[in-house]
């Protein structure tokens, strides 16, 4: 099977997405972590095989209402279509082949040859977390991952294996109850309980028979006693109970006897009088109140009368009162004006305080400060930036100057440590020349020639040598007059110095010239010598190189002058710019003199002091409009006081030395006093002329009631209330006792005959002597029924006994039940044993098959092992009982499996899973895909193991999940394609 082309629907987080593996490379699929990569792999491994309803649900897409896709793979050269959309809880597979037909799951299986989502993840599909597992693997791991390569017949071989277990479970299990040979042994020990039980009972019939006549007669007796002691108590509890009524009962009747038979009073006179009298009440409640009302209102009146303005002085009032409004406007144009000029002097003095002057507001207002003035300071700060700028630079040029010279220095007195003396050099001439005269004589012409060269270039050294001492002194001299005549007092002691240059420079030269005439003249004297060759080229060497540094010496004399030489011009340059210094002093001092202020700042300021000048000046003349207002608003203000203080001296004179706020509340205050007064007296007028009128209804609403219980006391034959009222309860009091007696009687007829409870009334026991009694019968009751429950325990004993002796020939039954019974036990046995068996040969056929293909596995996993190591590993021991995995170097030692690093581990790992895939693919050529399978191999193993999957995917399609750069190296010639955060490698 190759896949051809994914196209997703709905899958986590791909929507819409296509993804193309048509090409038989290896597919690198790339991306950081979170990208989707292992989202892609599950939905692969779902349109083979599905997955379980949770499962899917953790990838149902946020963002679409679609879930699933399609796989467009090649069969067998046969393209065709794998659709699979997820409904509900089902996922089931569509497939479309090329022909057109359409086919189902179980034609996807077919073709899948039985292959499982778990076989497939365990032979073509690992990713990191499963490389933990190579170190902790045993022999019967690797076994059923062997035993996984031939599909061909495993599923039925698991099957079978699964069932036999299941059958074997089902028929025994060493410490179960629920398989059938557990049971069958567990019934077999309960039959033969019983009928050792049933032996040893089986004689005593008759002695038990007569014990159970003789129970059941003393039974009859004993319940009989009972019953005629319940009666007993029963009548006990009933003359108790019957007790408090018969008490009660003479109480009432005793009362009846001391009161009258007849008494005269109106029919429910107490209850009539009552209501009569709560009608009533609350009108004389209301009466009441309305007459204290009445007063009330008419003592209010007249303190309000006393208290009223007279109507002028409050006609006045109105009318100051409107001056208020005016007041009010006033005060907050005041109050706003002076906070805007209280800001604009804070504004005014922060400015001032920024800007660190000690002027005011008068002197701003004098300031001149025009266009010409603005442009002038500019002009002054942008010239001090030049000169400061061209004063930095001539520093700077200045000091790299002297550094240079420094160094012109320290490798010209290197070079002179290195140079030999001048009459060693002559000595080597010399010997160089009296060798070649050796060789052949040179004429006397030439050696007068020589000397002639000699004096010409000694008289030019000298004439040289004079003329540098004369230019440092006269350097020196223009340095000292230009030093004294200027300020800059620095070129006083540079000049000092320039002297001592020039004599050093002369002195050495001089010295040189001296030398090299004593060499000449012992080289012209010295007669013939011989020399071998290796001395003659060693001297030549010595010469060559002493004159290459003499020629050396010579440059940088003529760089040391070219120094000199730009250091005066630099000292030239410090003049100009000095006496432009002081122009600029001579500019900044004249405006000083105009601004006395400024010299309190430095020039590069003064544009911005201008700014801020112009600013002050804006904010004073601002101050002056809004002084002017003020003071206007302040003159009406004055005004309406004067006015104000008027009204307050005719209203009450005390008020005069408050504030004018505090006069204007007063008279508000007084008006709206009086205005309430109004208000209230007009209030109490109108409650004053209801009140009268409620008061007139009350009497009349009284006057009836009034009538009707002077009729209710006429007929009871009182006068007052009190004495009716206890004649009323008196006539209660009898009706209440007669029908208490009545309910009485009723209630002792319902528990007594008549003549019972009429000789209670006159012998009556006491509730002790009652409670005496029925104690004693409670005893006798208690008694006998202990004595009954132990009469029938033995009697349901003995009956227990006697059933079981008659029914004893259940005893043969039982024999012969359990006959059959190990009957069924010996068939169960023999059956577990067949299955035991074929299971045994069902095992030994599995470790047949496993040893017959381990070996072939194990020799490509050590091949792969070999290549993954760079030979360092030769072969591959697969793991037995008590022994891991075990690797071979190649000088023969041999290191177990956890002795390994984990990059080797995992490389071991991986060559035993390319293995088996390798050889699963003879038969089942599925894709082979590894997700994040190499994050701890470093680059080296990784372009190895990128090699051998190049080989792997000439026979099987390979595809590879990663997030490692090294892979992107490893594949950079390919073709990258940006998907999302993930980028694909064909």
């Amino acid at each position: 099977m190759i896949i051809q082309r994914a196209t997703i629907f709905g899958f986590g987080k791909w929507v819409n997405e296509t993804f193309d593996f048509s090409s038989r490379a290896v597919h690198y699929i790339y991306g950081e972590n979170e990208s989707g990569k292992s989202t892609l792999h599950t939905f692969i491994l779902f349109m083979l095989f599905g997955l379980p309803p949770k499962q899917c649900e953790l990838y149902r897409p946020k963002t679409s209402g679609q879930f699933g896709g399609r796989l467009h793979v090649s069969l067998h050269g046969d393209m065709c279509m794998i659709e699979r959309l997820y409904k509900g809880r089902h996922s089931e597979a569509v497939i479309y082949t090329s022909d057109g037909d359409e086919k189902g799951e179980v034609w996807l299986q077919d073709k899948l040859k039985g292959m499982t989502l778990a076989t497939y993840q365990s032979i073509y599909s690992f990713s990191a977390k499963d490389l933990m597992g190579i170190s902790d693997m045993q022999a019967d791991d690797l076994g059923e991952i062997i035993l996984g390569i031939g599909l061909t017949g495993v599923k039925n071989l698991y099957t079978v294996e699964k069932r036999l277990d299941q059958q074997l479970g089902s028929l025994f299990k060493p410490s179960g109850k629920n398989p059938l040979i557990n049971q069958q042994l567990t019934k077999l020990q309960e039959i033969q309980t019983k009928a050792n039980d049933w032996k040893r009972i089986e004689l005593t019939y008759q002695e038990k028979q007569k014990h159970i006549k003789e129970l059941e007669q003393s039974l009859r007796d004993i319940k009989h006693s009972i019953s005629d002691q319940y009666e007993e108590r029963f009548s006990i509890e009933k003359q108790r109970h019957a007790l408090p009524t018969i008490q009660a009962f003479q109480s009432i009747h005793k009362q009846l006897k001391q009161m009258p038979e007849r008494i005269c009073f109106p029919e429910a006179g107490i209850e009539r009088w009552e209501q009569l009298k709560e009608k009533l009440l609350p009108l004389k409640s209301k009466q009441a109140v309305l007459e204290a009302n009445q007063s009330r209102y008419h003592n209010k009146i007249k303190l309000l009368d006393e208290t009223l303005l007279p109507v002028d002085l409050n006609d006045d009032g109105k009318k100051m009162m409107e001056e208020m409004g005016r007041y009010e406007q006033f005060q907050d144009q005041i109050d706003n004006l002076s906070q805007s000029l209280q800001k604009q002097q804070q504004q005014f003095n922060t400015i001032c305080n920024d800007l660190q002057l000690p002027i005011n507001r008068e002197e701003v207002s004098k300031l001149e400060l025009s266009i010409f003035t603005e442009k002038n300071w500019k002009k002054i700060k942008e010239d001090l930036d030049q000169l400061d700028a061209k004063q930095l630079q001539l520093q700077l040029e200045k000091q790299q100057l002297a550094k240079h010279r420094q160094k012109l220095m320290e490798e010209k007195q290197a070079i002179q440590e290195r140079m030999a003396k001048e009459h060693q050099l002559k000595q080597w001439k010399a010997q160089l020349q009296q060798a070649q005269t050796s060789d052949s004589s040179l004429s006397m012409d030439q050696q007068k020639r020589n000397a002639a060269n000699w004096q010409q270039e000694k008289q030019r050294k000298q004439k040289q040598t004079r003329s540098f001492f004369l230019s440092g002194i006269i350097v020196a001299f223009v340095l000292a007059f230009v030093g004294s005549v200027t300020d800059y007092n620095k070129l006083l002691f540079v000049a000092p110095f320039v002297v001592v240059l020039a004599f050093f420079q002369w002195k050495m030269r001089a010295q040189s010239i001296k030398e090299m005439d004593r060499w000449f003249t012992a080289w012209t004297s010295e007669l013939h010598y011989s020399i071998t060759d290796d001395e003659r080229v060693r001297l030549e060497q010595s010469v060559a190189q002493e004159l290459q540094f003499r020629t050396k010496l010579d440059a940088m004399e003529e760089q040391l002058k070219s120094v000199d030489v730009k250091a005066l011009q630099q000292e030239e340059q410090q003049l100009q710019l000095s006496e432009q210094m002081r122009r600029m002093d001579e500019r900044i001092l004249a405006e000083q003199r105009i601004y006395p202020f400024l010299a309190q700042l430095a020039p590069q300021y003064w544009i911005d002091v201008f700014h801020s000048l112009k600013q002050l000046q804006f904010i004073h003349k601002r101050m002056e409009e809004d002084e002017t207002i003020y003071n206007k608003q302040a003159q009406h203000m004055q005004t309406i006081h004067t006015k104000l203080s008027a009204f307050i001296e005719r209203i009450n004179g005390e008020w005069l030395e408050q504030t004018v706020q505090t006069q204007f509340q007063y008279v508000e205050d007084s008006l709206t006093k009086n205005e309430a007064h109004l208000n209230q007296r007009s209030y109490y007028e109108n409650q004053l002329a209801e009140n009268e009128w409620a008061l007139q209804q009350i009497y009349e609403q009284m006057k009836p009631l009034e009538l009707e219980m002077n009729h209710l006391l006429k007929a009871a034959l009182v006068e007052s209330e009190e004495v009716y009222y206890e004649k009323g309860k008196q006539k209660q009091r009898l009706q209440s006792l007669k029908k208490q007696e009545e309910e009485l009687v009723a209630q002792l007829d319902f528990l007594f005959p008549k003549e019972k409870w009429q000789a209670l009334l006159h012998k009556t026991p006491s509730v002790f002597e009652l409670e005496q009694e029925e104690k004693k019968v409670h005893q006798i009751i208690t008694e006998l029924e202990a004595h009954v429950d132990e009469q029938q325990q033995k009697l349901a004993k003995f009956h227990t006994e006697v059933d079981i002796l008659e029914k004893k020939e259940d005893y043969s039954t039982l024999i012969h039940q359990k006959e059959m019974e190990q009957e069924a036990l010996h068939q169960q046995a023999r059956h577990w044993a067949t299955l035991k068996a074929a299971k045994e040969m069902l095992l030994q056929a599995k470790r047949s098959y496993q040893s017959k293909y381990i070996s072939k596995v194990m020799e490509k996993t050590s091949l792969y092992f070999r290549e993954l190591t760079a030979e360092n590993y030769r072969c591959v021991y697969p793991p037995t009982v008590g022994r891991l995995f075990t690797v071979e170097k190649e000088d023969g030692t041999r290191l177990n499996v956890k002795e390994l690093s984990q990059g080797t581990m995992d490389q071991l790992y991986i060559a035993l899973r390319f293995a088996v895939s390798v050889s699963m693919s003879e038969e089942h050529a599925l894709p082979f895909i590894l997700d994040d399978a190499f994050v701890h191999f470093d680059s080296v193993r990784t372009k190895r193991v990128a090699m051998l999957l190049e080989r792997i995917a000439q026979e099987q399609q390979v595809i590879v999940f990663t997030c490692k750069q090294d892979l992107i190296e490893v594949a950079k010639k390919r073709s990258f394609v940006q998907m999302l955060n993930s980028i694909r490698i064909h």
